[in-house]
This record gives C-alpha cells, structure tokens and sequence, in this order.
C-alpha cells in the first residue's frame, strides 16, 4: 500500500512539473497599434503562409465572411506586422459563408 501510495505521488509530482508556464497575457500590434478587427469575431492563425520562413498571422473574419492576411516582417521571437490584405483568389477577395 504505502508503495503505491508513494507511486501515485511521484507520478502526480512529475505530471505536475510538465504544466505549462504562460507569461502575461498581451495585444497583438500592427502598424504600432493594438490589432482589432472591428465589427467581427476574429480567428486567428499563426503560420508561415508566404514560405519565407516567418510566421505570419492569418485572421478569418466572422461577420464578413473573409480572410485577412499580416505579413511577419520581424523575426519569429518578434514579428512584427504592418498593415493587412485580404487572401484573393482570382483576383478577388475570399469569402466564406458565416453565421
């Protein structure tokens, strides 16, 4: 008993000391002010969507139906995004159906 007692234990220490640590929470910037995405609700993504090895931030929006896209011109540890364009296909903008 006191074997498995003293199992469970350790077990829960170490499945404890993989918990992750998030730091403080904090607004995403573009173009040096805080990002929103007015009358929407965002869905963000983080990927490297031009292939140039940054991580860019792809955002679907709810209420429009479309995708915006912020190119990372930083680095990784810190992007840095300016202004956005919408993701076109054909030569037009991407909608989705929403609601």
């Amino acid at each position: 008993m006191k074997t498995l007692l003293l199992f469970l234990m350790l077990t829960a220490a170490a499945a404890l000391a993989d918990l992750p640590v998030f730091s403080s929470p904090f607004f995403v910037q573009a173009g040096g002010s805080d990002l929103v995405v007015s009358g929407s609700v965002p869905d963000p993504c983080v990927v490297d969507w031009n292939g140039d090895g940054l991580k860019d931030l792809v955002i679907g929006q709810f209420s429009e139906g479309k995708v915006r896209f912020y190119q990372n011109s930083g680095t990784n540890s810190n992007p840095e995004f300016t202004s956005f364009t919408f993701l076109q296909a054909g030569g037009s903008d991407i909608t989705m159906s929403y609601g």
